[in-house]
């Protein structure tokens, strides 16, 4: 009935004109096709999806999906609330087996939580997409195992549209700032308890959200036909932190707005925020944020919510007939406090735990790893023997006809211990480069820590601090999905500076593949670029 019914809808829709009319066998075989393809998706993405559990306790539990063949994956944080005594648990995959879990980074606020499978064999895992790309009326896929039908721990699969993009649903406990879903995508696939942290994918087979609330009756069992997931695109910011086993903030902005008509303007702004420092006022009138048109205070409110504290947003605002564009930090939101019964245990979820302890150890190696295997692997990197970099360079404060000069610099390795002693910034930024090339191993025990994700350039980064006694304190920014040094940072032990230089335009030289644009900064302001036309390797 339903394929004869969908047969017809193509019929209907298809672009055949009178004279040509579509046969009906063509109509079918288009949904055959259709139907096929679409199983064969479920099919390959349901080894990833999770059936989540505390250990050793079957008869309550939600859902999860891994994200990548190292084990990670994500989930609810009110799934998982009553785990993080041990921040242990168990996941149930389809093909029987059920794996120990360690409960790794949480975010209460946005109840995302993510977890990491001990056994490393042969994971599954899925692709995430992008959220922002969805259109309300595309099909979704859930899966999960809602009310545990899944004894084989093979996932339920439910099939709807999306009916809403950039909804708000209102957080729970202190002051609201728990489970808040903000910015998130309304379905009408069928959501029901136990689909709680499960996948939403499209019809690609990429994750679009994570499941978690539904509009419900009966004592708030039933679904009455709306489900909500938080976006996938909001998780991508908070995953290094979460994989790095940290608590994660949300951000406030540190002024608020107000509908004027058909204007979004600032009522209040706290004069020490640095949304003030950076030149925005009261009656100013938000035009974007965040690269997203704003229509009215509560989408600004809504999307504000989808931001880890400290990410740096652009604003784009207007004064009077003058449109302005600035960059700053936002800033963070307490976390919520977590007392009382039920998902609010009595174990302190902020507090460090061994677990986490080793999960931000790990992630300290994967990234290292990462940035080994991205400029060329290991045997590159461990033979490497000196650099030779030929280029121009552009001072800031020079005028354009006499601004750039050429340069040439030839850096050797045996010289890097010698390096270590003459602290100026171009030297450490030297020393810091050439030792991220030694063992990931040896390097994850040195004194690093990751402490933060950020965004540069369109690009969410990890961003890991080296701090032990006597020697400069810095920090490194790489790419998260490609592993490609992006930025490094310290005080300049003479001036006291913060100096940092960024890197872009990554080519190929030799057997590796290396930054060739480098930008220069003391403080805020930019000092110099240079640009490498070429850069000898030798092994």
């Amino acid at each position: 009935m339903i394929r004869t019914w969908i047969a017809c809808l193509l019929l209907c829709c298809s672009e055949a004109t009178p004279a040509e009319p579509a046969s009906d066998a063509s109509a079918f075989a288009r949904v055959h096709a259709y139907e096929q393809a679409r199983i064969r998706i479920i099919n390959r993405v349901s080894p990833a999806v999770a059936c989540m559990f505390s250990p050793g306790n079957r008869a309550g539990g939600g859902s999860g999906v891994i994200i990548d063949r190292e084990g990670y994956g994500l989930t609810n944080y009110h799934v998982v609330a009553g785990m993080l005594d041990e921040r242990v648990g168990e996941a149930g995959l389809s093909n029987g087996k059920i794996y120990d879990i360690d409960i790794l980074g949480i975010d209460p606020t946005g109840d995302v939580a993510m977890f990491q499978i001990r056994d490393k064999d042969a994971l599954p895992a899925v692709e995430m997409g992008d959220s922002d790309a969805l259109s309300v009326g595309d099909y979704a896929l859930a899966m999960g195992n809602p009310f545990l039908l899944a004894e084989d721990y093979t996932p339920t699969v439910t099939l709807g549209i999306i009916s809403g993009l950039h909804r708000y649903q209102r957080g729970a406990g202190d002051r609201g700032r728990a489970l808040r879903y903000t910015d998130c995508i309304q379905v009408d696939t069928s959501i029901n308890p136990g689909n709680s942290g499960g996948p939403l994918f499209d019809l690609t087979g990429k994750v679009v959200g994570i499941n978690g609330r539904i509009s419900a009756e009966e004592r708030q069992r039933v679904n009455v036909g709306v489900g909500y997931a938080i976006s996938i695109n909001q998780i991508k910011r908070f995953i290094p932190m979460l994989r790095a086993g940290l608590p994660t903030k949300h951000a406030t902005a540190g002024f608020t707005v107000f509908d004027r008509g058909r204007d979004v303007v600032v009522d209040q702004i706290l004069d020490d925020s640095p949304a003030y420092e950076a030149g925005l006022r009261l009656n100013d009138r938000i035009l974007r944020f965040g690269g997203k048109a704003i229509r009215s205070a509560n989408q600004f409110i809504s999307l504000l919510g989808t931001y880890p504290a400290d990410w740096p947003v652009e604003v784009i605002f207007q004064r009077r007939e003058q449109k302005l564009k600035r960059r700053f930090r936002l800033e963070d939101m307490p976390f919520p406090k977590m007392e009382g019964g039920g998902m609010f245990e009595s174990v302190d979820p902020y507090a460090p735990h061994s677990v986490t302890t080793q999960a931000n150890r790990r992630a300290v190696k994967r990234a290292f790893k990462m940035y080994q295997e991205a400029v060329g692997g290991s045997d590159a990197t461990t033979s490497l023997k000196q650099l030779q970099m030929v280029g121009t360079r552009s001072m800031a404060n020079r005028p354009q006809a006499r601004q750039q000069m050429k340069i040439q610099f030839i850096e050797k390795r045996e010289e890097i211990a010698r390096l270590k002693k003459q602290r100026t910034p171009v030297n450490i930024e030297r020393v810091i480069r050439w030792t991220l090339l030694e063992s990931p191993d040896s390097l994850a025990k040195q004194g690093y820590k990751v402490i933060q994700g950020d965004e540069i350039g369109d690009r969410i980064a990890v961003v890991i601090e080296h701090e032990q006694k006597d020697e400069p304190t810095f920090r490194i920014w790489f790419d998260d999905e490609n592993g490609r040094l992006l930025r490094i940072q310290f005080q300049d032990p003479t001036t006291r500076k913060q100096t940092r230089f960024e890197y872009d335009d990554y080519r190929r030289c030799g057997g590796m593949k290396l930054p060739h644009s480098r930008r220069l900064y003391f403080d805020k302001d930019l000092y110099a670029v240079d640009q490498f036309k070429t850069i000898g390797v030798k092994g």
